[in-house]
């Protein structure tokens, strides 16, 4: 795969984590006034009017949140084939390997979270059949749920935010592209502050960064590995008479003192 794959292929699934988002926030508004409409038209005994929210009041709002998901889930695909292709073009195995590890921290995490929440339900009907209250055990297991889901959810987004930290780091340290270490450090930033709003607003702003990283990445220039060598110098020559060694009689400059040949003095 090439460089032009993983540019393309990265700043799609970048644009697309940063566009599901706003459209999820302005459907959740138009649900909210839709209800909002409604509500009001009960009180005021007037029959319902014709709005251009009430398209979403009902299955439709749901139908586009699942296409949303599904559109969210392509982002990832998208993103994971992106960091394998530029993995290989970097030949630096550490772009893909965790940017898969934090695919696969979200995938079990959120499989565990199932399975204890689950568990959680058998143990209300537990809780039931040995005569506790249904209020009390219901009460008690929604709470420990609840608890269990916050906790399990922040140690997976802090997990998960690490490797693709690591991951926007490395593709940043060989593409010489600093947006990916800023998106690396918001994603992660985000993660840990995923249980407040600004947490989903930070990564928000980190994927941000990715596309602007994704849509700057250039070929690699070859090195010229240039050495410098000195000048040759130019050998010198003696403009006077040539003087003769007694010795061996190789000849030597004028103002020689040792013979170039024998090394015997020359006086």
């Amino acid at each position: 795969m090439s460089l032009e794959t993983g540019k393309k292929l990265g700043l799609t699934a970048s644009l697309i984590s940063v566009i599901v988002p706003v459209v999820i926030v302005v459907l959740y508004g138009v649900l909210f006034f839709s209800l909002i409409s409604t509500i009001s038209s009960t009180v005021s005994s007037n029959p319902p009017s014709a709005s251009p929210f009430s398209a979403f009041s009902g299955s439709g709002f749901f139908v586009a949140i699942a296409l949303l998901g599904i559109l969210s889930l392509a982002a990832i695909i998208l993103f994971l084939i992106a960091m394998h292709s530029l993995s290989h073009y970097y030949s630096e195995p550490r772009i893909f390997r965790n940017a898969l590890y934090g695919f696969l921290t979200n995938i079990i995490g959120g499989a565990v979270l199932i399975v204890i929440a689950a568990a959680f339900v058998f143990s209300i009907i537990h809780s039931v059949s040995t005569g506790t209250s249904i209020a009390t055990a219901i009460g008690v297991g929604i709470a420990l749920l609840i608890l269990a889901a916050v906790v399990g959810a922040l140690v997976i987004g802090i997990v998960s935010g690490i490797f693709y930290m690591r991951a926007f780091h490395a593709l940043g340290d060989k593409s010489g592209v600093n947006n990916f270490q800023t998106a690396g450090t918001l994603y992660l930033v985000g993660s840990i502050l995923q249980i407040v709003f600004f947490g989903s607003l930070i990564l928000w702003i980190g994927w941000i960064f990715a596309a602007i990283g994704f849509n700057s990445l250039k070929p690699k220039t070859a090195e010229s590995s240039m050495v410098a060598y000195p000048p040759p110098q130019q050998p010198t020559y003696s403009t006077g008479q040539t003087k003769y060694c007694p010795n061996c009689g190789a000849a030597n400059n004028s103002d020689a003192l040792y013979c170039r040949s024998c090394g015997k003095p020359l006086q």
